[in-house]
């Protein structure tokens, strides 16, 4: 690109020559003596545009406050027409709301007060839906189990003192409560399907892209995925039929259908499974963490299809068990530039910027107030890309082998079958655990998930029986069996669940409904 301007006097007090050694002096790096002055002249023309960007006001979606008003700092009435009517909907505390405050988990800040609606606002608004409010996340949106809030621990309506799953907790809460319709959650990792598992809800988290991230607070670009939340898998399709297709505004919906060019996603629900093949996927029941119960119950439930016409075929994709592996070193040195250092860059799209100038910048006081998980990410983000600057780009590439092996089995089944989460929900980590005791609450519990996000296939969880925990014999908790589809293929991923929710009862031993 050339450059534009020339710089002046008041440009080079502005960006100064020691302003520039300091910064070639962080890379390490030194400008010869006899071409400092050009250098100085040349950087300091920057300053003319600086100024002019700083000065322009900052492109935002409108939002009309005069249709949908604010009630009460929160709620908010949605058309009068539309197919989500009356629904009572609430949305994960990362999702942008216009003047309502997003607390996002945290005391790093607590005053942020978004200036957007997030797209998935508007489209359930004008679906006729009713935004009942924020439902709390976990601290920063990162953390599996649900107790790293600064606001306190979200209960797993089952049983008092269990982990509900995160980081969209509050949201399957007040789902698998019945207190709400339907939900809007975020899952980077599983943030969706882990509290689907643990509170005996359906969770979709749908193709990466089908869905606008616009407005929501990003922990790493190629995880973000936002879909719905809710008791049956009817009521699922529905909410996504409003919220899917692109927006023009993210990059991620490049190559998506507009909404008006969606299938239809409830097409499928009472077809039934004749006819099709489901895979096992096999490593998904091998990881050493799996607890057996689950395996066996699993296992049982997807047995269940053959009694509804379907065929059962194993597959192996070896390189599942590796998955988790990769996605460490690419999401995590990701996630500490998106999420954690305001370094966020190379994307077409909404920048939340009020936000980011919350987080800036990361002090001592900041730091020490990130929950163990937020750390974690951090620094071994930093880690990885000071000691193995490479790492980040194979570990992307090899997204693209997970996604081409998951597409090859996807070829010869119609949906891979795996357990969502490797154990039932624990308990709560104690208030002053130690780091190591609190990420050992959730270790391991996204072998089987945060691969889809990686590779990007739509993966739904669904309830397919109850166990009791680990710690009580008497607590009876929830065990979800995950479906992975096709890329943008949702609408087979609900046909087959359909077909099993319609025909067992999961709360009665997966007994049939007949």
């Amino acid at each position: 690109m050339a450059t534009v301007h020339t710089a002046s006097a008041l440009n080079k007090e502005t960006i100064t020559l020691a302003k520039i050694q300091a910064i070639t002096t962080s890379l390490g790096l030194k400008i010869t003596e006899a071409d400092l002055d050009d250098w100085h002249s040349l950087l300091a023309s920057n300053q003319d545009s600086i100024d002019v960007v700083e000065s322009l006001p900052d492109y935002l979606p409108i939002v009309d406050l005069e249709r949908f008003p604010r009630q009460n700092k929160c709620r908010i009435e949605g058309a009068s027409k539309g197919p989500l009517k009356g629904m009572i909907m609430v949305l994960k505390d990362n999702i942008a709301v216009k003047d309502v405050p997003m607390l996002f988990g945290t005391d790093m800040f607590t005053d942020y007060t978004p200036d957007v609606d997030a797209t998935v606002v508007t489209r359930l608004l004008e679906a006729g839906a009713i935004i009942e409010g924020k439902a709390v996340c976990e601290n920063l949106s990162l953390c599996a189990s649900s107790f790293s809030a600064a606001t306190g621990p979200i209960e797993n309506p089952y049983a008092h003192g269990y982990s509900c799953g995160g980081s969209s907790s509050g949201c399957e809460h007040l789902v698998g409560a019945g207190k709400v319709d339907g939900a809007i959650g975020g899952d980077q990792g599983g943030s969706i399907r882990f509290p689907a598992t643990h509170c005996g809800a359906v969770g979709m988290k749908p193709t990466w892209g089908l869905v606008p991230w616009t407005g929501m607070a990003t922990h790493e670009p190629v995880h973000d995925t936002t879909g719905p939340m809710t008791m049956d898998i009817a009521t699922n399709a529905k909410i996504l039929q409003v919220i899917a297709g692109r927006d023009e505004i993210d990059d991620r919906g490049c190559g998506v259908p507009a909404p008006k060019d969606l299938p239809d996603y409830s097409a499928g629900l009472g077809q039934g499974v004749e006819g099709l093949k489901i895979g096992i996927l096999k490593e998904g029941f091998d990881f050493p963490i799996m607890d057996p119960r689950i395996r066996e119950q699993v296992l049982g439930a997807a047995e269940k299809f053959k009694a509804l016409g379907a065929e059962i075929v194993e597959v192996s994709i070896p390189i599942h068990l590796h998955a988790t592996d990769i996605v460490t070193c690419a999401m995590r040195p990701s996630a500490a530039r998106n999420a954690y250092l305001g370094t966020a860059c190379g994307r077409r799209g909404l920048y939340l910027n009020s936000l980011v100038d919350k987080m800036l910048p990361l002090n001592q006081a900041k730091f020490d107030k990130l929950y163990s998980t937020g750390k974690l990410s951090l620094l071994s983000g930093m880690y990885i890309w000071e000691n193995h600057p490479l790492l980040y780009g194979k570990a992307m590439n090899l997204y693209r082998r997970l996604q081409d092996e998951y597409n090859a089995a996807l070829q010869m089944v119609d949906v891979l079958i795996t357990p969502t989460m490797p154990y039932i929900a624990p308990q709560h980590a104690e208030m002053k655990s130690s780091p190591l005791e609190q990420i050992d609450k959730s270790r391991g519990c996204a072998v089987n998930t945060v691969c889809f996000n990686a590779s990007g296939h739509p993966a739904m969880s669904m309830p397919v029986g109850m166990l009791s925990a680990v710690e009580d014999d008497k607590v009876m908790l929830p065990v979800g069996m995950q479906i992975t589809g096709k890329w943008f293929d949702e609408a087979m991923v609900y046909r087959v669940g359909s077909a099993w929710e319609g025909a067992f009862d999961w709360k009665n031993e997966g007994k049939s409904k007949t």
